[in-house]
């Protein structure tokens, strides 16, 4: 039933002349009740990668949280920007995007000057 609901999708659009008709291949069809389901089984196979330990990562929703802990400044950079790397990786696998402009990070820590983390090239707001 699934494989016939997001198979030979189309969107239209009507002008001013005639229709435009596009084939729709992402996403699966705004409101559906079956919406949510089909996101938990996307996004359960981010939730089971192995993540190195330090790393636990939580979904909300179409949100993820990473809470990242580490001893020292420069192996919580590391371990953090590698999370995210591979996160990155497991996105562009799934075919999904990620906005760096609405990304941002915490630190629960007396550190005064925080890492500096990116999202392909683009720098993490912290909070």
């Amino acid at each position: 039933m699934f494989s016939n609901i997001l198979q030979n999708r189309q969107v239209s659009i009507q002008t001013p002349t005639r229709p435009i008709i596009r084939n729709q291949a992402k996403g699966c069809p705004q409101g559906s009740c079956s919406g949510p389901s089909l996101w938990n089984l996307v996004a359960n196979t981010a939730l089971n990668l192995p993540w190195q330990d330090g790393i636990h990562v939580q979904a909300f929703a179409d949100d993820f949280a990473m809470v990242i802990k580490a001893p020292t400044k420069e192996q919580l950079k590391n371990v953090a920007q590698n999370a995210i790397n591979e996160f990155n990786l497991w996105c562009m696998a799934n075919h999904l995007e990620v906005a760096p402009e609405k990304t941002n990070y915490i630190i629960f820590s007396a550190l005064v000057a925080p890492p500096r983390l990116t999202w392909n090239g683009v720098t993490i707001k912290k909070s």
